[in-house]
């Protein structure tokens, strides 16, 4: 008994430490549902396919399409958080990072544009092809906020 009563804050430290570690989990994405208001332009969400989300400390900030959030992360460099952008093929969100993106015009009477994100780069390529177009990855969207 004296054994286990002098190891026993040892057992209680790794039961704790194991606890907090499963506290950790990754961070799920919130859906985005068709009439959500974006974040940055105040916009209506139309296409939920192009929709994108930023969570920072518990909040959700959602954005139109992938360029219009790449503009806000652009204008408020310290702001972080988990990015997601909707994989425009099967509707699953995906880290940025993992997409590639093909430019597209939203409204061809005021020429503006954004971007349809793909994790496949089968399904990417294809609407490239389909619409005349590169491919971009998440940098070049970045770079093209600036």
């Amino acid at each position: 008994m004296e054994g286990f009563m002098r190891n026993a804050p040892i057992a209680m430290l790794g039961l704790a430490s194991l606890a907090l570690m499963s506290c950790t989990a990754t961070i799920a994405p919130v859906k985005i549902n068709a009439g959500d208001q974006c974040f940055r332009c105040r916009r209506i969400i139309a296409d939920t396919r192009l929709a994108t989300e930023q969570i920072q400390g518990g909040l959700t900030s959602k954005y139109r399409a992938p360029g219009c959030m790449a503009k806000s992360l652009v204008a408020h460099p310290d702001d972080g958080g988990t990015l997601f952008v909707t994989d425009y093929a099967t509707g699953k969100m995906i880290p940025p990072a993992e997409a590639i993106f093909v430019p597209i015009v939203l409204d061809r009477n005021t020429g503006e544009s954004d971007y349809q994100a793909y994790k496949s780069g089968a399904d990417a390529s294809a609407a490239a092809k389909e619409l005349a177009t590169t491919l971009v990855d998440w940098q070049t969207v970045l770079d093209h906020a600036r």
